[in-house]
Parts: C-alpha cells; structure tokens; sequence
C-alpha cells in the first residue's frame, strides 16, 4: 500500500466541478497536500514556486494554453523534475489529442470519467515505477549520465525484472556522452529483443544521424508497419528525404504524419515551411491557419508565422485573399507592439495592400522599412527572408530584395528547397 500523506498534488482543470470532485478522491487515499488550477498560466506559476510529487492535468482547458502545451512549457522552462508524476487527463479520446499527448510524454494518459480504483491503480503503478528508478531520476536531475548508466546497471543486478525500465534511459545516456557505437549495440539488442516505440525512433535517428541510409529504409518500413500510428517515424522519413534533396517526399512524409498527429506545433511548422518551399502554397496556408488555431500559446509559435501567412494570402490576389490578408495583418499589428522585428514586417505588408488597391506605395515608407529590415535581416526565417524579396522587387526596390535573397542563401542554404528558389530569384542579377 503506498502512502500518499506526504505527497504533494497539483490538480488541474476548468471547471472547478472536476477539480472539487479530484480532491475528493485524493482526501479519500489519505493525499494532505493538494493544490489546484483552472489554467495553463496559473499551472506555470505554481509549479515555479513549488515542487509536487504529482501531476493530475486536463489536456483541454478551454480557451488559452492546453494541457500539451503546459507540458511543453514545464519541460522547456525545466520546471518539471524527473520524480514527479505527470498525469494528462481528458475526456476527449480521438486520435489526434491522444497521439499529440503522448508525443510531450506524459507519465501515464488517463480518461474521464475515472472512479477511485482507477485512479488509485494508476498512482500506486508510477509510484512504485518512480521508487525502483530514484537512483536513476536522481542523477537525471543532477546531469551526471556517468551515474545514470551506474544506476541502471545497478537496478538490473539487484532485480532483472526491472531491467526493461532503465534501458531507455540507459540509451539517452549514452546519446548524450557522444558514445554512439555503445548506443548502436544497446539499441539494435533492444530492438531485436523488445521492439517498441522509443528504440525503434531512436535507432532510425541515429542512423540517419550517422548516414547509413541503406539500413534506415527497411527499419522504417518494418517499424511502420508494426507501429503505423507513429508519426514520429515519418518525421525522419521526411529528415532523410531531405538528405536526399527529395522536396516532394519531405512534404507527403509530413502530411502523413500531420494527419496522425494534427496538434503537434512545431510539425506543422516544418509542413508550411516546406510545401512553402515546393510551390504547394495552399497546403502551406492551411498548415498555418491551423498552427494559429491550435499553437498561438505553445512555446513552439513564432508570430512571424502571422506575416507568412497574410504574405501567402495577399499574393493569390484576389479580393477575398486580400481580405483575409487584412485580418491577419490586424494579429501581425497586435504582436508587433511586443516584438520590434515584427514591425517592418506588418509596415511593408500595409503597403503591399495599398498597392493591391491601386494605390501608389509612399517613398518614404517604403524607404524606412528597407531600412529597418536590412538591420533586422538576421532575425528572419529563409520563408519570410524569400518572400520579403519578392515583395520589395514588386515595389522597385530590387537592391534591397537582392541583399535579402543573398542574405538568406549565406543562412539557410541548407534548408532543403532554398538553394532552388534562390536560384531562380538571383539568376539575372
């Protein structure tokens, strides 16, 4: 029977309902020691002032950050320690939110409703987890790998049925001492002897990783098939088309991995940019509505998304397009009062409506805003840098499109689909 009066609870929830009944149910396994929050900001904040032993968090909060994201964040922000337990709640179990929970890994995935047997199973299970694997957590938290690999061969000896516990850990480890031929070894035994999820991945990185093409096909292949809701694994199909120069394939590997996994920011961040980059603009803008519309408030968003998208929109030319370009200019303009780099963006994108509408671009203007975004060049995506060219040749300011273009190509060569468009957009300067 595990004891859980001196363990310290953070329950997290919208509706103050779920949160009543939460601690009601702890009350019930004897928990003392229990705080709760309706919103992702408030989580944050606790969990800055506080340490807690574990994590009761709803994946959707409603308006605002979610669950995924808080997870993110604590991960970033290193606000979560290696003993605590994160538990992501929710009561909304379609693929996409289940694959985009499972991704920020969470201790365990529970759904709603639960009853106090469940709930008690499921702490009872990663606390005991927690307990066998301290000396390992504890030197995880300390950065000392060295003593992360003493402490899994430690716990194998003592008892081999908890051998399958460190060995993920055991792999990390040596990945981060660079001890690649050891890591090979220990991942292609665990893969041929217990196949999951983790090793696979992480064997198919490191082959990519080292080069060693002609093996990473058929283990992508294999561990597709035996794992085909994994998107991870077309994110390094996408990698090594990348490798291969392949722009087409990168874009159709990620869609498949975006249809498994839509919530996952930084994917659909990588999509737009790339089908950006093949010529397939109307993937692109639809891979950004839905980053705006399910990523603002992940630490993954970059509000320059905003000026690619109006960008994309104002370029189709048409009176709706235009339209739409306006709005997103209006979400550009609210971020730009926070980021200054922002600023010359949503001023030349002003100018590039007026054109649209007949109207002849102010001299002046259009000189001030060359002027901020050669000194802010630096700060810019291959995208936005690409398209920012495009728009000031549009406007007779070809020079400064030109410093631009050679800017993005001294930066971001190796982005895959960069060098071709450059290609064509310098030829003849």
């Amino acid at each position: 029977m595990i004891d859980f009066s001196k363990m310290r609870f953070l329950v997290v929830d919208d509706f103050s309902e779920f949160r009543s009944s939460i601690r009601g149910i702890l009350g019930l396994l004897a928990v003392q020691k229990i705080d709760t929050a309706a919103n992702g900001d408030e989580v944050l904040e606790l969990c800055r002032r506080n340490r807690y032993d574990v994590i009761l968090h709803d994946y959707n909060l409603g308006e605002g950050i979610s669950g995924q994201q808080v997870l993110e964040r604590l991960h970033v922000e290193k606000l979560l320690s290696p003993h605590c337990i994160f538990i992501m709640v929710t009561a909304e179990n379609t693929q996409a939110m289940v694959l985009a929970a499972i991704e920020c890994e969470p201790d365990d995935y529970l759904s709603k409703p639960f009853s106090k047997v469940a709930l008690q199973t499921r702490l009872e299970r990663m606390v005991r987890r927690k307990q066998v694997l301290a000396p390992v957590l504890k030197a995880m938290e300390q950065r000392d790998c060295e003593q992360v690999l003493q402490a899994c061969a430690a716990i194998e000896a003592q008892d081999p049925r908890h051998a399958v516990l460190c060995q993920r850990y055991k792999a990390q480890a040596l990945h981060e001492l660079g001890r690649f031929a050891e890591l090979e070894r220990h991942l292609e035994q665990q893969v041929r002897s217990r196949p999951a999820a983790w090793n696979l991945q992480m064997l198919a990185s490191l082959w990519l990783q080292q080069g060693q093409l002609s093996r990473l096909n058929p283990l992508l292949d294999a561990a597709m098939r035996q794992f085909p809701l994994m998107p991870e694994l077309h994110d390094i199909r996408a990698a090594l088309s990348a490798q291969e120069n392949d722009l087409p394939a990168v874009v159709q590997s990620l869609q498949r991995a975006v249809s498994l996994s839509p919530n996952t920011v930084r994917r659909q961040i990588m999509l737009a940019r790339q089908a950006w980059l093949n010529g397939q603009a109307d993937v692109a803008v639809y891979a950004l509505r839905q980053i705006w519309e399910i990523g603002r408030y992940s630490v993954a968003f970059d509000a320059e998304l905003l000026w690619q998208l109006a960008s994309m929109l104002a370029k189709a030319g048409n009176s709706r397009s235009s339209e739409d370009s306006q709005n997103w200019l209006r979400h550009l303009d609210k971020a730009a009062q926070h980021e200054i780099r922002l600023r010359p963006l949503a001023a030349l994108l002003r100018l590039i409506l007026a054109q649209s509408k007949g109207l002849q671009p102010d001299a002046t203007a259009l000189q001030d805003v060359c002027t901020e975004l050669l000194a802010r060049q630096d700060g810019y995506t291959a995208v936005t840098l690409l398209q920012l060219g495009d728009w000031l040749q549009q406007l007779d300011a070809a020079s400064v499109a030109q410093t631009l273009w050679q800017r993005c190509g001294e930066r971001h060569s190796t982005v895959t689909g960069v060098p071709e468009q450059l290609e064509r957009r310098l030829t003849g300067f």
